[in-house]
């Protein structure tokens, strides 16, 4: 087979094959004996229907599959012999007929991970906020932790408060149909999840007081059949429950795990808000040092890369919110605005993923097995769990490689901020806040783990390719419009980057003899 590689841009390649007239005759005489063996056809004996017959009958179908079987072979052939990385899927953008006795010919182009040169990576100007614990923070988490000890009271001389919990007798109507009916449910006053926008009927309200009003229902209720509407409910108070919470004291800082009263509880909290504060100024500190390396080195990155961060960006987020809100993902959606930041974000993942790998293979910076195992032990110890029980999570779902390039990632990361000029900005680190608040703590990790989301996308890719025997074109892939470091599981059985599928060519419009069932005995046409 002929091979001609010529680079379109810096990041796609265009790929010429020309597969030999002797190979094309090879693939033919093999398929049609495979359909003689096959088909049947009236007036001839099972396998004893001539070529020319067949032929006449089948020639498209099976050039067609012979085109697809070479297109699969050679494209696999070429990735694994030219250390080609696709990160979009194959596009055929020219193919002649197969002919016995004649030459085969097509053309194939793939976007490729962008050979990155850096001009400079050393003592780049890196800003490293300040890291400041205010008192207020102090004061604000020690009556969070007061409050994680407040304890239910029932409630009998008033009426219904916000933030009371209130037990109710409900039904929800629509004209006489009854859309939901409780016969002692909790409300929660201060926004309750199942009935969203009822809270306001019951304050106000006495034990044994019924009451009945229009409600429109939040669309995020998580009650199905009342999600969004506009219903009749009526509501009879059958309880009130308040929450008494505790004076801050000695005893208190005992009960809550802290050791010298009230002073050693607010030392503990302000460590723990300092510990955390320093972690958010050293990710804001490696997002400033990655920004400013891309700065400092432009190139651009395939829109297909980037398409594929920015899906799985999205995925990941829909799933967090899902599990906060307790919503199918599916009904998630995002506005326009944020999904263009998202893209922005993407874009920056992608190329950061390029820039980590450059300095890593430059400065030969390798994750050792004592790191690896460092890793396994701190995992360990933030889960509760034991070292053996966190080896075996990783060796069980084939994450190992995973968790050794987060680590080398990581430590690339650091490395550059060791080598790097820093400087402290003006102000205290700055506290994320906002819709997508997750988004921007997760920003470098992003950026760190492009290498598995790009893997991931490629056996995504792989996994939705058309296999080569199918007579069905390939279409390109669609562009879409995170907790504690945990792997993903792998999928079982798929092929590696290197073996991705081509696509496949047009279908001739006869169809393939399928075979019959063994239970009929007539030959059939």
């Amino acid at each position: 087979m002929k091979l001609d590689v010529t680079s379109v841009g810096s990041f796609q390649k265009k790929l010429t094959f020309t597969v030999p007239a002797d190979r094309v005759r090879t693939e033919l005489d093999s398929a049609y004996r495979t359909l003689g063996q096959k088909v049947r056809l009236k007036g001839f004996r099972p396998g004893k229907a001539p070529r020319p017959v067949l032929e006449a009958r089948y020639g498209d179908q099976v050039r067609n599959d012979v085109a697809n079987v070479l297109i699969q072979q050679s494209y696999r052939d070429a990735l694994q012999k030219h250390a080609l990385e696709p990160v979009s899927r194959p596009a055929l953008e020219k193919t002649e007929p197969v002919t016995a006795g004649a030459d085969f010919a097509f053309v194939i182009t793939i976007d490729v991970r962008p050979e990155v040169e850096l001009d400079k990576y050393l003592g780049v100007e890196v800003a490293w906020p300040k890291v400041e614990v205010p008192d207020e923070e102090v004061d604000a988490a020690v009556a969070a932790r007061s409050e994680s000890a407040a304890r239910l009271v029932e409630v009998t001389d008033r009426a219904v408060r916000k933030g009371d919990m209130a037990l109710v007798a409900l039904v929800a109507r629509e004209g006489d149909a009854d859309v939901a009916q409780e016969f002692g449910t909790m409300i929660r006053t201060d926004g309750d999840p199942y009935y969203p926008g009822i809270e306001d009927l019951l304050i106000g309200q006495a034990i044994g007081k019924t009451v009945t009003k229009t409600v429109t229902f939040g669309a995020d209720a998580r009650t199905e059949a009342i999600k969004g509407r506009t219903l009749e409910v009526e509501v009879e108070i059958k309880g009130i429950q308040a929450s008494e919470k505790p004076e801050v004291s000695d005893a208190l800082a005992s009960e809550l795990g802290f050791e010298g009263g009230v002073e050693g509880m607010r030392t503990a909290i302000r460590g723990r808000l300092q510990e955390r504060r320093e972690e958010l100024g050293r990710n804001q500190a490696r997002a400033n040092l990655l920004e400013a390396l891309i700065k400092a080195n432009p190139f651009d990155v395939p829109a297909s890369m980037v398409d594929e961060s920015l899906k799985m960006l999205l995925e990941e987020l829909k799933l967090q919110q899902a599990w906060r809100t307790g919503r199918d993902p599916k009904t998630i959606t995002f506005s326009d605005a944020q999904v263009r930041d998202l893209r922005s974000r993407a874009e920056f993942a992608s190329k950061s993923g390029l820039i980590l790998d450059y300095v890593a293979q430059k400065e030969q910076l390798v994750v050792t097995d004592e790191e690896l195992e460092a890793k396994y032990q701190e995992l360990a110890d933030t889960r509760g769990q034991t070292l053996e029980a966190v080896k075996g999570y990783f060796l069980k779902d084939g994450a190992v490689d995973e968790l050794r390039d987060r680590i080398g990632e990581e430590k690339v990361l650091d490395w550059l901020l060791e080598h790097a000029t820093i400087v402290t900005p003006d102000g205290p680190a700055p506290v994320p806040s906002g819709a997508l608040a997750e988004v921007a703590e997760s920003l470098v990790d992003k950026a760190v783990a492009e290498k598995k989301t790009a893997s991931a996308a490629r056996k995504k890719r792989e996994a939705d390719a058309a296999p080569a025997a199918a007579a069905a074109p390939v279409e390109p892939a669609p562009v879409a419009d995170e907790p504690a470091e945990q792997p993903k599981k792998k999928a079982a059985a798929k092929k590696k980057v290197e073996e991705a599928e081509a696509p496949a060519v047009e279908a001739a419009a006869e169809e393939k003899p399928k075979k019959k069932p063994a239970a009929k005995k007539k030959a059939a046409e």
